[in-house]
Order: structure tokens, then sequence, then C-alpha cells
């Protein structure tokens, strides 16, 4: 539609563009926002202009849209959708969480059945699986860790470990106050050593209590020793760690294999988020620039009413001078003229960016009585593309541009001529 490919960023959509990433919540929101281009159906680009001007209305006067939990889900899905895979407690809990975000949408909007009916386009016929929800918090926490009790083994694991870490303590506490009565001891507490709770001893005295040495210190003078029985109690709850660990695996295999037979509407569900942060994103922007929706006219038209230029309104702090400008059947030509630096060519990127930005559903910095209507083709002709490579100079790259435009432009051709002649 555009040509050449090159005059979307010397228009500044670019730049749009990425001023509506800043706004999303998510990556695979801003892979939307990227992938923003011109539109020339017109029932398309009045639907996505529909539904960012319903997203900034529900902004501005409604209550609070529920954002909290935007996670990016589509890996862990392809993960969960590999027989023998299993998700981990923290993949679980975000597909938790945002199976709540899920859940609040729809119900934020079913509450408000009929007033953002371009909005709630998105998940109609989109059904709410409770039943998901209800088999993850069985087996994770409200802080995503796995439940204790999430198997009658698990919680019996447990409970041992917890005796056994009880037990190995107070024996050690035990043999350490022993050791110390008998002087055996370095000055010191218990410390840690390879992971073990381990007594200071003298090293003249390191044979007189049975254990195993797991380090000395620099001087030599003191050896570190885990007491005998101690040991042998830590390596029972080390046998029992492998085994929680064993049914931990089996726990969230198990509610992988639950979860799997629900993908396709995980991804629906992923994909809803998806879009809904796209255009809320839009919506954000689109109250950044004081931007509204136009009318939207299937014929190829422009009749701007105080439209002002996006960037401009955000990079300066003085108010921005507004243009009034008609194109039409009648009138399909206008030529601006003026002194330097009087602002043609803002005026002419003006009118081109705005065009670019309602054809590709973005509201715009014009008063809603505004009338922008639908061109199949843009054609800009907008700075020096002086092209090294073909040893063209400034003006036979201005020449080139106007044979093609002369061939290939219709009645539905948007045509931006800046400066002709020069070079």
């Amino acid at each position: 539609m555009v040509y050449p490919i090159n005059a979307i960023d010397k228009l500044g959509f670019s730049e749009i563009k990425d001023k509506i990433k800043q706004k999303c919540l998510s990556e695979s929101g801003r892979e939307l926002v990227e992938k923003i281009q011109p539109q020339t159906r017109f029932d398309q680009i009045d639907r996505f202009l529909r539904q960012t001007s319903e997203f900034k209305d529900l902004l501005m006067n409604d209550g609070a849209f529920p954002v909290e939990n935007f996670f990016p889900l589509r890996s862990i899905i392809e993960k969960a959708r590999v027989e023998g895979a299993f998700l981990l407690e923290d993949e679980f809990f975000r597909v938790l969480l945002s199976l709540k975000t899920v859940y609040a949408i729809i119900r934020y909007f079913n509450e408000r059945e009929g007033l953002y009916p371009n909005l709630e386009v998105l998940f109609e016929h989109l059904p709410i699986e409770k039943g998901i929800i209800r088999d993850i918090e069985m087996v994770i926490d409200e802080r995503g860790k796995l439940k204790s009790n999430a198997s009658r083994l698990l919680l019996e694991i447990t409970q041992q470990i917890q005796r056994a870490e009880q037990e190995a303590l107070k024996r050690i506490n035990s043999i350490f106050k022993s050791a110390q009565d008998s002087g055996w001891t370095a000055d010191g507490n218990l410390t840690i050593r390879d992971g073990r709770l381990c007594i200071p001893i003298l090293a003249e005295n390191k044979r007189k209590l049975k254990g195993l040495i797991h380090d000395e210190s620099a001087t030599g003078q003191t050896a570190y020793i885990e007491p005998e029985e101690v040991f042998q109690l830590n390596n029972k709850i080390r046998d029992l760690e492998f085994e929680r660990r064993r049914e931990v695996i089996r726990i969230l295999v198990e509610l992988t294999d639950k979860v799997r037979p629900h993908i396709p509407l995980l991804l629906s569900y992923h994909s809803l988020l998806t879009k809904v942060d796209f255009v809320r994103a839009k919506a954000l922007f689109a109250l950044d620039i004081e931007a509204e929706m136009p009318e939207l006219s299937k014929e190829a038209e422009i009749n701007l009413v105080n439209g002002r230029h996006p960037l401009l309104l955000l990079n300066q702090h003085h108010t921005v001078v507004p243009l009034n400008i008609q194109i039409d059947h009648i009138q399909r030509i206008i030529v601006v003229s003026g002194p330097n630096a009087g602002g043609k060519s803002v005026c002419m990127k003006t009118v081109g960016l705005l065009q670019i930005m309602v054809q590709s559903g973005l509201l715009i910095p014009a008063e809603p009585t505004s009338k922008v209507g639908v061109f199949k083709q843009l054609f800009a002709d907008i700075g020096d593309d002086q092209s090294i490579e073909s040893d063209l100079s400034t003006y036979s790259a201005h020449l080139s541009k106007m044979k093609y435009f002369t061939e290939f432009a219709n009645g539905r051709t948007l045509v931006l001529i800046d400066e002709f002649g020069t070079g």
C-alpha cells in the first residue's frame, strides 16, 4: 500500500509504534504492536478504531480494569504439550494467575454487557473452564509453592523430614554441649561445612569425637566434625529429600497431564490477554495525545478538523498549531506554499501520518467531527532519497518516484510530494 516502503518511517509511524510498545504489559503485546500496518478493508479498520475508542472510554470513565497479571504463556503451553514433560511450580503459578486475570476480564465485560460491543467480540464464544484453576489450586499455594499436602505421601514424607531435622538438631546441640563441658571444642558456635552442621573441635581432640571431618581451619588448629549419629540422621534426611523430590515430580507430571487436554483453550486465553494488552496500549497512547475517533468514510477523502502532529504534541511543551484540511472528489489537489521554516513539511507529514494511523486502527489528535476515508495506496516523496548505489542525484531520485506515481496511482491513492524540483 505504501511506496516507497521507508515512507512510513519518514512520516514518523515507527516512532508512534515505539510509543505504543511502551504501554504494553507483555512481550506478546509488543509483538502485535510491531506488526501494525495500514489496512485497506473498511470493516477491519472500523472495528480496530471502535475497539480502541471503547477502551479509551473505559479507561476514562469506568472502574479499574483487571490488569494485575499478564504473563507470557506460550512457551509454558508449548512445554506442557510434550508428552512426559511437566511444568514447574512457578510455571503453574503463572498459568493460575493468568487464568484468574482472564476470568476477571470476562466478568468485567459481562457485568457491563452491551456497553463495549466491539471489545466483547474479543472473547465471544470463549468458554470458561474453572476446573483448570481448581486442579492447580489443589497443588499450588498462594505463594506459588507446592502445597505440603498436595498428596498424602508428600505430607508423610515432609513430616518425616521435619521430625528427622528436629532430632538431628537436638542431638548435635546435646553433643556440642557435652564436648564443650569436656573442653574439646574451639571457641565459636556450630558452623556449616559442606552443607552439614558441624562442631568445631580442637585438633588435638578430634579423635575423641566419633564422626566425619568435613573441614579444618586455615591454621589446622580446629577440625569441623559432623558427629556419627548426626551423620546417620542427615543421611536419612537426604534419602527422604530424594524421596520427596520423586513425589513432587510425580505430582507435577500428574497435574500437567490434567492440564494438557486444555491446551487449545489455554492458547485462546493467551491470545485474549495479548489482544487486550494490545488494545489497551493503543487506548493509553490515545489518551496521551488527546486522540479521538474520526468519522470513517468508504470514499478516498480527508477532512481534518484541528488535526495535530502526535509526536509534536508529545515532544513540545507549548501548544501545537492545528491544521484544517480537506481533500475529496471536488478538491483533489492541495498545494502548500509559504516561507522556509513555515511548517509546510510538518503540515504534509501530519496529513500522511494521521492517515496511516487511522488505517492502522489508531485514534488521531483531531476533532471527532473529522472525516477520514480509506485509501488503497499512499505514495510519498519526502526528503532526500539519493541512491549512492545507482548514482542517482536528488533530482533523479525525485523523477524516479514521479515515474512510479504516474504509472501506478489511481483514484484511491493519496500522494504526498515535498519540495519537488530540488536537487
